[in-house]
């Protein structure tokens, strides 16, 4: 396993389990859930479907397709096989796998593995056939690819190609004596990520009639993304950067404002279990289809809805209340993702409770466990765009009351995620880091998840792009559009702010405990002719093409000025300066209202107001 200079072992899981125990959570059984979901979606199409769709189960389709048996023929000549060694150790070490806590062998696509077959006598290359058979999912089946029957080269010269029907699957014989085959596997860079089952059959060559096939039950394979494959489209070329986004299980995760911030210790723990084995249960929760599996696209799509509660009860309820009811856990007691992981898979119901940084947390365990690099990142003074206009708009009465219950929210401070790979399904130009976020905002495509949106597509306001690109791009470079309401409900603007909103957007440096500044990935420098231009096209694409801003000269600065490091408990100041630029008295009436507000940006309580009037002289 390659990582940086320096580098240490990781420190195991808090739960204090021994690192050798094959013990891992119940078995996941794919079918039942596939098979209800199934019956959920015929009862919404009205029940009865008979004319429109003849369905069986994962049960009944098994029972029928006779490659899913084991096969014993008494007095076959064909070689027996008594076992099947998966070399986890040779196998763990070549893959970057072993530190997985899972029993079963976890690979990576794109790389050969070797696989031991124990037999009761030599294989013969003149007279035997071996056949490896692995299947995927609950209802595998050959013309869909999830049932893959790959003729093993005994000559041991070349690859034996299985055809473009099987994904460029590929075996060779290797080592062999009077009990045993070595065969070598290889996936192909784009296999179907996620736990296969393996089965060998045998059979002479000159009659079929002998088959005999031996499952490999109670062993699986898990094939997962290879950052270290350059084929893969999660493919990371720097050793040091896919350390951090892969293989380090210990992060940290930024909090609190602009001007007093600090990473929070995250024990991501991906290779504990049950990470990998909830990473692909959340799949099936989410019905992905099989074929689907090959890309990060869809991974990330279903963990960023499944990650939480509000669709088909994921993993964890995130709540923002002054209150909390007993006997849960509060958002800031979580320091890692695997206890939350472990509560999930044991119960089956959404853990309580979470906030931003901790689903952020989440997303990173699981696509981790995956192999696909991903990164926590928070984004500070982040905009919540709540109406797709792309400017996040405040409002005030005409008694410059503030009006909140219209008013989009501009959080402290936001976590979301960054997953590198190539974007296949976009035009070139939008490979590399793809934001998402986990934590409920608002629905994309009718379920509660964000992303993968690509960053160079955020950057350049090419809003239009798979997948929320226009959410993020508000989070990090909305317009602040200030509306005073009248009393009749009409609106006019009294104030644009074009940098209100992604301060210092942040995440752990590659190597090191230290923040690592990643505003220049989301947007240009503010106010600089490149923004401005990004701001202007993006305008175009909201639901709000145009607003009329004030014509009015100002001539009058107006700043808050707050105190630094408020002691609870003790007074505090707000200054508000005016500097009057023109050449004449100005009469300023205004007013200063304090609210409590969440780290969401939501207004709590009043806290205090005060009217004013000052007379301001020139350059005063």
């Amino acid at each position: 396993m390659d990582r940086p200079a320096g580098g240490t072992r990781r420190t195991r899981n808090s739960s204090g389990s021994d690192p050798n125990s094959t013990s891992r959570p119940p078995k996941v059984m794919r079918h039942s859930y596939f098979t209800r979901s199934r019956a959920k979606r015929s009862a919404k199409l009205g029940g009865d479907q008979g004319g429109r769709s003849n369905l069986i189960s994962d049960e009944e389709l098994r029972k029928r397709t006779g490659l899913l048996k084991p096969l014993v023929i008494e007095h076959s000549q064909a070689v027996g096989v008594t076992g099947v060694d998966f070399n986890k150790t040779s196998n763990g070490y070549e893959h970057h796998t072993s530190e997985y806590d899972i029993k079963d062998l976890v690979i990576r696509r794109g790389q050969p593995f070797t696989i031991t077959i124990k037999t009761d006598r030599a294989v013969d290359a003149k007279w035997d056939v071996v056949v490896l058979q692995f299947t995927f999912g609950s209802r595998p089946q050959a013309n869909k690819g999830t049932l893959l029957r790959l003729n093993v080269d005994l000559t041991g010269k070349d690859n034996a190609s299985n055809g473009p029907s099987l994904g460029g699957w590929t075996t060779q014989a290797g080592k062999s004596d009077s009990s045993s085959l070595e065969v070598k596997v290889t996936p192909p860079a784009n296999a179907m990520v996620g736990k296969y089952n393996v089965f060998v059959e045998t059979f002479l060559q000159k009659d079929a009639a002998t088959k005999r096939r031996f499952e490999a039950e109670g062993d699986a394979v898990y094939i997962i993304f290879n950052p270290w494959f350059e084929e893969d489209v999660v493919y990371m070329a720097d050793p040091a950067e896919r350390f951090e986004y892969v293989q380090n299980e210990q992060g940290r995760i930024w909090v609190g404002s602009v001007n007093s911030n600090c990473g929070k210790p995250w024990n991501f723990g991906q290779f504990e279990n049950p990470v990998l084995d909830a990473a692909l249960y959340l799949m099936d929760l989410a019905e992905v289809n099989d074929s689907a599996r090959k890309s990060p696209v869809a991974f990330i799509r279903a963990i960023s809805a499944l990650a939480n509660s509000c669709d088909d009860d994921g993993v964890l309820e995130g709540r923002w209340t002054e209150k909390y009811p007993k006997g849960c856990t509060y958002p800031w007691a979580w320091t890692g993702s695997v206890k939350i992981l472990q509560q999930f898979m044991e119960t089956g119901k959404s853990v309580q409770y979470g906030q931003c940084w901790v689903f952020s947390g989440l997303v990173t365990s699981l696509l981790r466990s995956l192999g696909i690099p991903t990164r926590s990142v928070t984004n500070f003074q982040s905009a919540h765009d709540t109406d797709c206009s792309m400017t996040i708009d405040t409002h005030f009465d005409e008694d410059d009351e503030p009006v909140t219950d219209r008013d989009d929210s501009v959080w402290n401070f936001h976590v979301w995620n960054e997953s590198f790979f190539r974007r296949l399904d976009l035009p070139n130009g939008y490979d590399g880091w793809q934001a998402h976020d986990a934590t409920p905002q608002e629905t994309s495509e009718g379920v509660m998840r964000c992303g993968p949106a690509p960053l160079k597509a955020i950057k350049e306001g090419h809003v239009y792009l798979n997948y929320d690109t226009a959410f993020i791009f508000s989070e990090v470079n909305g317009d602040k559009v200030t509306w005073r309401v009248s009393e009749d409900g009409d609106m006019e603007v009294i104030d644009v702010d074009a940098y209100a909103v992604g301060k210092i957007i942040s995440t752990k440096a590659v190597g090191s405990i230290m923040r690592h500044d990643l505003t220049e990935d989301y947007k240009y420098p503010d106010g600089s002719p490149e923004e401005r231009k990004v701001v202007a096209f993006v305008k175009q694409c909201g639901t709000r093409a145009e607003y009329i801003t004030p014509e009015t000269t100002k001539d009058v600065e107006f700043k808050i000025v707050t105190q630094e490091g408020a002691v609870l408990g003790k007074d505090f100041q707000i200054i508000a300066r005016l500097k009057n630029k023109s050449k004449e008295i100005r009469h300023i009436r205004g007013r200063l209202t304090v609210l409590s507000s969440f780290y969401t940006g939501v207004p709590g309580k009043r806290v205090k107001g005060s009217k004013f009037d000052v007379d301001v002289l020139p350059d005063g």
